[in-house]
Formats: C-alpha cells, sequence, structure tokens
C-alpha cells in the first residue's frame, strides 16, 4: 500500500500534463518529469500528514499506513495530483526565468599584468635611451 500510495498519483499527474501539453515527449522527459511530480507529491502529502496528524510522524513505517489511512491519503494525494499540473503550466506561462552569467574580475591579477606591462614599458624606454 506504501508504494501504491506514493507512487500512483504522479502517474495521474503525467497524464494530465500530456492532455493540457498535447506534445509527444521523450521517454527521459517523462521519467524527469513522473520523478518530479513524485516529489512534489509526496512533499505536500508529507505536509499535510505532518501539520494535520495528531501524532507528529517523521517518518512513515509499514504500521502507519493502515487501510483507512491509505484511503484518506489517496484521495487527498489524487485531488494533489490533478491540481497540480494546472498549477505548474500557469506558472511556466507567466513566470519567465532568466539567469544572466557575469565573469567576476580578478583585480589583484588585473593590477599585476598592468604592473608587468609598465616594467616593460620602462626596459624599452631604457634601452632605447641607452641606444
Amino acid at each position: 500500500m506504501f508504494f501504491i500510495c506514493m507512487l500512483m498519483p504522479a502517474s495521474i499527474s503525467i497524464l494530465i500534463e500530456k492532455r493540457i501539453d498535447k506534445t509527444n515527449k521523450s521517454t527521459s522527459d517523462l521519467i524527469l518529469k513522473y520523478l518530479l511530480y513524485t516529489f512534489l507529491i509526496t512533499t505536500i502529502m508529507n505536509t499535510f500528514v505532518y501539520i494535520f496528524s495528531s501524532e507528529k510522524m517523521f517518518h512513515y513505517a509499514e504500521y502507519t499506513f493502515s487501510y483507512d489511512f491509505c484511503l484518506k491519503y489517496m484521495w487527498l494525494s489524487l485531488v494533489v495530483a490533478i491540481i497540480l499540473p494546472y498549477i505548474l503550466k500557469v506558472i511556466s506561462t507567466n513566470v519567465d526565468i532568466k539567469l544572466e552569467l557575469k565573469e567576476k574580475k580578478d583585480t589583484k591579477k588585473d593590477k599585476a599584468v598592468k604592473n608587468v606591462k609598465k616594467i616593460k614599458e620602462v626596459k624599452k624606454r631604457k634601452n632605447n635611451k641607452s641606444n
């Protein structure tokens, strides 16, 4: 029951996302999306269980997943699994994230290079004056 409760809702989310996007994705994309949905749904459900549970559980054990608990957990996780693809679609269409990386200049290195150039110029001047 434990594995069914943890892994099945993500497959529902994948099916809903395929209906929303209507695109064919590669197997690796589907596996990555499945893992993402499994992580998100499990995290949300762990938060619900921790907040609303009378006994604060820090980890799941076999005795925790009684039949009644599994039914409640499955219904709530299926609701989360149905809503989550729509939320992610709205976020992905309305939020654009751009990362711009700039190379940090090493001022000590730049000063050393300038000093070397100055020394070479001074040596050239001395050589020119002596000739």
